[in-house]
């Protein structure tokens, strides 16, 4: 895997026109996440390392930026700049995203049941900001619990929305596709056809909304991709009931059709999850 190094960021920085203010989150890894600044204001520059790339990885990448700075919506992080290549010949791409405070929902899912009323518009909003993707035909198939962030103000936003698909290869790669133990759905692992489409994503929120009221994953990764593969694709999952017998059926059934193994049996999308949430008190 090709590190997004400290030169690489170094030219990220000049081309963009900002000042580097350090690093957010882990250091190292095929993708540098670092606070910047330009005219005082604060952003997060992202710079990605890019392996075998073609003039059409850069295509993509670049229609991809441009359409996700297109997408106005509370629930989705802002980008704030075109992508830009770097090297001779490219070896990365880099591009300027709005500054968020809070913190990544991983932390906050640790163990921890949470009350419906908390985990219900966490699930509105990360829906909601899926669904101006899907508006837009971006897949988001990535959605870990460390794409999402929470506002101090208690605003849920989707981060790295459709990077994925075209200018990362962070987490783990099932036949080619995108995503993170834990996290994948069975289109990931090729039992449909066609891979990960918006029903996808529907069921990634279904496991970051079970992992929030009962404390665990419905998927966990145990360390055997083979086992993990196995149960993910017979949808072998303890029901919702067993750790939360105070949730109405109304409120397990929608979380339970979130996570149908079969991607039909599912909401239809991003904005139909949305909707049956706020219909479900």
């Amino acid at each position: 895997m090709t590190v997004a190094d400290d030169a690489l960021i170094g030219e990220a920085v000049d081309a963009l026109g900002v000042i580097d203010e350090g690093a957010i989150g882990a250091a190292g890894g095929q993708k540098a996440v670092r606070r910047v600044s330009r005219d005082g204001q604060p952003f997060v520059l992202k710079v990605v390392a890019l392996e075998f790339t073609t003039d059409e990885t850069l295509k993509r990448a670049e229609r991809e930026v441009q359409l996700l700075a297109s997408i106005s919506n509370p629930n989705v992080v802002r980008v704030e700049s075109d992508l830009v290549e770097l090297g001779s010949p490219v070896s990365g791409a880099a591009w300027i995203e709005e500054y968020l405070d809070g913190d990544d929902l991983g932390p906050l899912l640790d163990g921890t049941q949470w009350a419906w009323d908390d985990a219900r518009p966490m699930g509105i909003q990360i829906a909601n900001g899926l669904a101006a993707g899907h508006e837009k035909s971006v897949i988001h198939r990535d959605l870990s619990a460390n794409n999402v962030r929470r506002l101090s103000n208690g605003t849920y936003k989707v981060l790295d929305f459709g990077f994925a698909r075209h200018t990362l290869r962070s987490g783990v790669t099932v036949a080619g596709q995108p995503g993170t133990r834990g996290f994948l759905t069975p289109e990931h692992l090729n039992s449909y056809s066609g891979g990960p489409m918006q029903m996808s994503d529907v069921f990634q929120v279904g496991i970051l909304m079970y992992t929030a009221l009962s404390g665990v994953s419905p998927y966990p990764w145990r360390g055997d991709d083979y086992e993990y593969a196995l149960r993910l694709q017979s949808g072998a999952m303890a029901p919702l009931s067993a750790s939360r017998p105070d949730l109405s059926p109304e409120q397990v059934a929608v979380i339970h059709r979130a996570l149908h193994p079969q991607p039909a049996r599912r909401f239809r999308n991003a904005a139909a999850l949305r909707d049956a949430l706020e219909a479900t008190a």
